[in-house]
């Protein structure tokens, strides 16, 4: 499934759009464009299960503490076409205190790697997977 189309549009409402197919939108064209990235991916056979805007719940001691909305979530395919191993991104223009916060909250209760795309950086990994670390 490879984009026909590649545009980024500023709206009205502030918001980004990138076409594939069917409309979607996003706050800004770094993520945009990481999310077209994404697709090419998919079409190359390179990553599979692409999920956008991934919710993980922290819980501590059976509370809910917050919740990390992560920008994408996808497996990567092995060169044999075996599931790999989880990637979480989140593509941000500023990195806050909150921001870390919550996602070293998510890393530390769900045992994963979150890899934070700066959006000034957006173009240096469209052929990137990050490695799971």
């Amino acid at each position: 499934m490879k984009p026909t189309t590649k545009k980024s549009v500023k709206k009205s409402s502030g918001r980004y759009e990138a076409y594939q197919g069917n409309m979607v939108y996003f706050n800004s064209t770094a993520k945009a464009d990481r999310y077209l990235q994404l697709v090419q991916f998919v079409g190359d056979k390179l990553i599979t299960d692409l999920e956008l805007n991934p919710q993980l719940p922290v819980v501590v001691n059976n509370v809910r503490i917050a919740d990390y909305v992560a920008d994408f979530r996808y497996v990567t395919l092995e060169p044999n076409n075996h599931r790999g191993y989880v990637v979480v991104e989140s593509v941000v223009g500023v990195t806050t205190d909150t921001y870390k916060l919550k996602k070293r909250l998510a890393e530390v209760t769900y045992g994963i790697k979150i890899h934070t795309i700066p959006a000034k950086e957006i173009e240096e990994w469209k052929e990137i997977i990050p490695l799971n670390q």
